[in-house]
């Protein structure tokens, strides 16, 4: 389910979400893996077939999320949003909320796409550069595309950073046909 379903419906669940947390003393990045695991819970064809049929009762899906032994919070917050039949918005919401994390922890995620693995002390480099580009620590998470050619792709903050071979293709292309 995409991101950009209902987003300011997603966003307000999150938000509450996320201030319920700061007057608990559960981390919210314990919550955040749990969605994480959640969303691969629910990811499963047999149990997504099931879980958002339309003939499914809401007792049944809050059967599942009961056996899924999480915290009480995100239990609670599971069973409310099928309740309230928001239980779609589940991908949205845990995005929402993993930025909420990770803004709160200074903290941004930059998807790096390379033809190759990157050696450990590039990704090292690429991290301690971006982080001094963007304020914030950054985590990487890498992509091999050989479709890319040969440089890398950076998407960092909304930003995207194209140093792709099949970029600059494209732009020799363009230029010659002009």
């Amino acid at each position: 389910m995409s991101t950009t379903r209902h987003p300011q419906v997603a966003k307000r669940y999150a938000e509450a979400l996320f201030s319920t947390l700061k007057q608990s003393d559960l981390d919210a990045a314990t919550i955040n893996e749990e969605f994480k695991q959640v969303l691969e819970i629910l990811g499963d064809p047999k149990v997504q077939e099931t879980f958002h049929h339309p003939k499914t009762s809401k007792e049944r899906k809050g059967q599942l999320i009961q056996l899924m032994n999480l915290s009480p919070i995100a239990e609670n917050f599971l069973l409310l949003l099928v309740e309230k039949s928001r239980e779609t918005l589940l991908p949205s919401i845990a995005y929402h909320f993993e930025q909420l994390v990770l803004d709160a922890a200074q903290t941004t995620i930059a998807n790096v796409v390379s033809v190759v693995p990157l050696a450990d002390h590039t990704l090292g480099e690429l991290s301690q550069r971006l982080g001094e580009l963007t304020g914030k620590t950054v985590r990487l998470e890498t992509k091999i595309d050989p479709s890319i050619v040969g440089g890398i792709i950076i998407k960092v903050d909304g930003k995207v950073i194209d140093g792709s071979v099949n970029k600059t293709l494209k732009q020799f292309q363009r230029a010659l046909r002009n």
